[in-house]
């Protein structure tokens, strides 16, 4: 009888070893994978004349993103904003800038967003965009070399807004000076963080839209910085290092019986 009993814990315990070398050999294979994913992108390519003019004909060929309301003032107004694309003194390892938007700010405050804000009177949208990065964080428009405009985004209830977009080459969060009536703080994200597909989320509301949401550390980008992000991000991309495509899903909303109509 205890032979018995030895020999089917020692069968059980062969079964818990084998179980368990098989869990530890798909975790490494995960491991090595996610570690694949992490440095399939090539700066040389992302920063090349080919890959920056094909960003820009995808941009520009990009339909309107949002819908407007009819009577809405807040909407008769146009904005630009600056995506920069920030570079080591190498010109590798290339981020994007962000700003938190102050505390003391009536409306989105502590939101991070790009650099950028209302077009003034007889103003282009690039001479807008560096302008107000200017203003807000401190970074000369000499050191900003332009790549060209994006498509308009018409988001409700505010301003309709131009992406803008160029770089700046051996970049240091150290040269900028910050507005604090407007800016609460400016960092970097590294493109490669926000590529990575386990950084894109996304958020579903109940009008029947679902919006993209980078989460990278404590940083949280959503509302139109997401949208910018995401949109640019699929642009910026080539197809072989695009792992966000068809991330943003939409779930149909499941009825549950009492749910008012």
């Amino acid at each position: 009888m205890a032979f018995r009993i030895q020999k089917t814990v020692a069968l059980l315990y062969d079964s818990i070893l084998q179980n368990t070398k098989r869990l530890c050999h798909k975790t490494a294979i995960n491991a090595r994978q996610e570690t694949k994913t992490e440095y399939v992108f090539d700066d040389e390519v992302l920063l090349s004349k080919e890959n920056q003019q094909r960003c820009l004909e995808k941009m520009k060929a990009s339909a309107p993103i949002g819908v407007q309301l009819k009577g809405n003032q807040n909407e008769k107004s146009f904005a630009a904003v600056l995506i920069a694309i920030c570079t080591d003194e190498n010109g590798r390892n290339p981020s994007i800038l962000y700003t938190r938007r102050a505390r003391t700010l009536r409306r989105h405050m502590r939101q991070i967003s790009f650099p950028g804000g209302i077009q003034d009177e007889n103003e282009d949208f690039i001479t807008c965009a560096l302008r107000e990065t200017e203003e807000e964080v401190g970074l000369c428009r000499s050191r900003v070399e332009i790549w060209g405009t994006g498509s308009l985004m018409k988001p409700p209830h505010t301003a309709a807004i131009m992406p803008v977009i160029g770089s700046v080459r051996n970049f240091k969060e150290s040269e900028l000076k910050l507005n604090v009536d407007e800016v609460e703080e400016a960092f970097t994200v590294p493109i490669s963080r926000l590529a990575h597909p386990q950084t894109l989320h996304y958020t579903q509301f109940k009008s029947g839209y679902s919006a993209p949401v980078f989460i990278v550390d404590d940083k949280k980008i959503w509302g139109i910085t997401g949208f910018l992000t995401n949109a640019f991000l699929n642009c910026f991309l080539p197809p072989e290092m695009n792992y966000l495509k068809n991330r943003v899903k939409y779930i149909r909303p499941v009825k549950v019986s009492g749910d008012k109509k």
